[in-house]
């Protein structure tokens, strides 16, 4: 029916859910988070801010404080992750019309604009994931000089999950795989008399 825009479709689906769940982590899902410490009782960070578990309940913040350990913008630049959330479903919307077309032959361009959103989207979370990787290793190793147990949370790989999984579907739609591998090949009905 569909071929490899299908595919396409349902990689690109995976990535959006993983990178939802990133966007909602700590405090709103608190099973996933980036960084987790043993400072002040627990404390877990997540995408729009962290979680104290001082009482063994969360206590929700939303934002940072944290000026002595982060470089200020940088919490900032993990709004990346909602604008890769966004090309991602914008990307999932480009290809609906070739599932609903009729014709033998669907429409080219769906798949010219999956490709560059597609594209526009692995370059925000490739972005939003250096970001990340940079700021919460920059807090971790400020909990490790204070002799406080610092480690990685599940948020970290699901980011870097999705920016593979976006790697593999803005290459395959930039290389025309997602177009059916046909670029710089002859047609097989064309016969050679030499």
């Amino acid at each position: 029916m569909c071929g490899p825009a299908l595919l396409m479709f349902m990689a690109t689906v995976a990535a959006l859910v993983l990178l939802v769940l990133v966007i909602f982590s700590t405090p709103f899902i608190q099973q996933f988070y980036f960084l987790r410490s043993e400072a002040a009782g627990g404390i877990r960070f997540g995408v729009v801010g962290f979680c104290l578990e001082l009482t063994g309940i969360c206590t929700k913040q939303i934002g940072y404080n944290l000026d002595d350990i982060l470089i200020k913008p940088l919490p900032m630049l993990l709004v990346l992750y909602p604008v890769a959330a966004g090309l991602t479903l914008l990307g999932a919307f480009t290809l609906l019309p070739i599932f609903f077309s009729h014709h033998r032959h669907p429409p080219r361009w769906p798949y010219i604009l999956f490709a560059l959103v597609s594209t526009l989207a692995f370059l925000a979370a490739a972005a939003a994931l250096a970001v990340s990787v940079y700021l919460f290793t920059k807090v971790r190793d400020h909990f490790h000089a204070q002799h406080v147990e610092a480690a990685y949370g599940p948020s970290i790989w699901m980011a870097v999950a999705a920016t593979a999984v976006l790697l593999v579907v803005a290459l395959n739609a930039g290389c025309g795989t997602c177009l059916g591998g046909r670029f710089g090949r002859q047609a097989r009905h064309h016969v050679y008399t030499y």
